[in-house]
């Protein structure tokens, strides 16, 4: 069990300090990470990765420096932030993902993802998650079921395939290893053993092939995926759900004339709203809207 949530907003509010107030609501559900994304437009790419040792420091900025000007940098233990100006992302994200010891958490001139071990209180002490004008996050609280509590496996989980993609998740991917196995054979760098691994990477591999679609790459992946499961995704211009055909996790949605927002549990969107009635997504059901 594990809580999702997602805003997107018509007008500029300040979507991230909402959803991490969603997040406490349904803190219940899973106490062993959490994280967020954010998603706004920023002037240079920044990037956000966790070091296993900060003995690794020089030989990501050697690897950084070969494919990007670095602007900036903010060490701390166990991460690394910078802002760049980079000739390829997609080239970047996956020669940071191969080195051992380094794990990309997002790459983007319109994405920032911060997540931490432990409840929220831990994610918002740890990282100074910007409270700012954003139209779009995703966040979830994680109950870690098939693999270990690492910061890595925490979600949101990016991939190089299309790493202005962000996903979040509920439930259980029955067919990871075949999943894990087909998208090794595209070149996916798996840092993890959490089966949401396999459907960032599958979503985005699927994006990378068809253009950015992300509508057509969440159908893919609710056909493609086995077990019972609810995933938002987003990019910075988007954002939609899958829902497996059981249809057990719950998903349930608010469309107002301000916002969209997505949630597991109708507690969640008294954060937005002290009236605000969400509805129950049906199974099988895939869905994306737009800024």
């Amino acid at each position: 069990m594990c809580g999702i949530a997602g805003i997107m907003s018509k007008t500029e509010i300040d979507a991230g300090t909402l959803t991490l107030d969603m997040m406490r609501l349904v803190q219940h559900r899973g106490r062993d990470a959490s994280g967020i994304a954010l998603f706004s437009g920023d002037a240079f790419v920044t990037l956000r990765a966790s070091l296993k040792s900060n003995a690794l420091l020089p030989k990501l900025r050697t690897v950084v420096g070969a494919y990007a000007s670095m602007l900036s940098e903010k060490p701390s233990d166990g991460f690394f932030e910078c802002t760049l100006k980079p000739l390829n992302v997609n080239a970047l994200h996956n020669a940071i993902n191969d080195i051992d010891g380094v794990s990309v958490h997002s790459l983007g001139d319109s994405i920032k993802v911060y997540k931490e071990n432990g409840e929220i209180t831990n994610l918002t002490k740890r990282h100074n998650i910007p409270k700012t004008k954003c139209r779009l996050a995703i966040g979830h609280v994680r109950m870690a079921t098939e693999s270990n509590s690492d910061v890595n496996a925490a979600h949101p989980l990016t991939s190089p395939f299309y790493p202005s993609l962000a996903i979040v998740h509920n439930g259980q991917f029955t067919n990871y290893y075949n999943t894990r196995r087909f998208l090794e054979s595209k070149g996916a760098k798996f840092k993890t053993q959490n089966d949401t691994e396999a459907a960032s990477h599958l979503i985005a591999y699927i994006m990378s092939q068809n253009g950015g679609d992300l509508s057509d790459a969440l159908r893919y992946a609710a056909n493609a995926l086995d077990g019972v499961f609810c995933i938002i995704a987003a990019t910075p211009r988007q954002i939609g759900f899958a829902k497996d055909n059981l249809g057990i996790k719950p998903m349930l949605i608010a469309d107002t004339p301000d916002c969209l927002i997505l949630g597991s549990e109708q507690i969640e969107f008294s954060a937005v709203s002290g009236d605000l009635y969400a509805d129950e997504t049906a199974p099988g059901e895939v869905r994306v809207w737009n800024i």
